[in-house]
């Protein structure tokens, strides 16, 4: 008796593994989508389009799908015949591989299109700032007149370039150097600028080259609070530097300025940094 019951259950038990598999559902459609062309489109006052933009961060239909490498192939995936699709650029934080994070700064691009399941397609994005965000500080030295000049503890001062190899972008930029007897090379903002506390959005873009390492920081009062040391770059390089931690370490005024500073090393004879395209920005 006991064995045609334990045969009765096994019966059961087949039968029920059977018709749950009917109620399975198929893996998601997707397509494929590949960018080969990232650009930013700047209004007046928000200075030139230049960018490090590591990753695009997807969202399909409202979920977060993955971050993956510029140039990489993204999946969309299709639900219920629509594919609705929110790309937001990403970047490292500080510079440092290990801190990617999607950069508010940017509106991200909004995509609705059906393509056929499994197809790539290939599409350039072009990032715009949000209308949020805030630009206190832009110097890009093309002007007369510039809005960065030597601290008074600065043992020399900026070399200006122009129409010649060290420019990166329009036809000026500058280069801040140590040789010698100098200890330190440091520029500041000619003013301060007024920033928010307990605010972690608040950034400065700044494209250089250097053979050296560099600080950037800011001043309260005319004391530093150092926020990173930049590595040297032989090419070009763009890095989005955090202030936060910097700005609120001391909070009895939001006035600050923004600190540029080399430290003498003296295994490089001559230590150079090149820089252009400053922005300060919050959100």
């Amino acid at each position: 008796m006991l064995l045609v019951i334990r045969n009765i259950l096994f019966f059961f038990i087949i039968i029920s593994a059977f018709s749950c598999k009917k109620t399975f559902k198929p893996a998601t459609d997707a397509f494929f989508v590949t960018t080969e062309n990232i650009t930013i489109i700047t209004e007046p006052g928000q200075g030139y389009g230049s960018h490090n933009i590591t990753d695009l961060w997807i969202y399909t239909n409202g979920f977060f799908r993955g971050a993956y490498p510029v140039g990489a192939k993204m999946p969309v995936m299709i639900e219920d015949g629509k594919s609705m699709m929110d790309v937001f650029a990403g970047i490292k934080n500080n510079g440092i591989s290990r801190t990617r994070i999607s950069w508010l700064f940017y509106e991200p691009i909004k995509l609705d299109t059906n393509v056929a399941s499994g197809q790539n397609i290939v599409r350039n994005f072009a990032f715009k700032y949000r209308t949020s965000v805030i630009f206190p500080w832009v110097e890009n030295f093309e002007l007369p007149g510039f809005s960065l000049i030597k601290s008074s503890i600065s043992d020399t001062t900026y070399k200006l370039h122009a129409n010649d190899s060290h420019i990166f972008e329009g036809n000026k930029s500058i280069e801040l150097g140590l040789a010698g007897l100098a200890l330190i090379a440091q520029l500041e903002t000619a003013t301060s600028h007024s920033l928010p506390l307990s605010n972690s959005n608040v950034y400065l873009e700044i494209d250089y080259k250097s053979n050296t390492d560099f600080i950037i920081g800011t001043s309260t009062n005319g004391l530093l609070y150092e926020a990173i040391t930049i590595t040297p770059k032989e090419n070009w390089h763009k890095v989005y530097v955090s202030l936060a931690e910097s700005i609120n370490s001391d909070r009895t005024t939001s006035m600050k300025k923004i600190i540029i500073k080399i430290k003498r090393n003296q295994n490089i004879p001559e230590q150079k940094v090149y820089i252009d395209n400053i922005k300060l920005v919050y959100i």
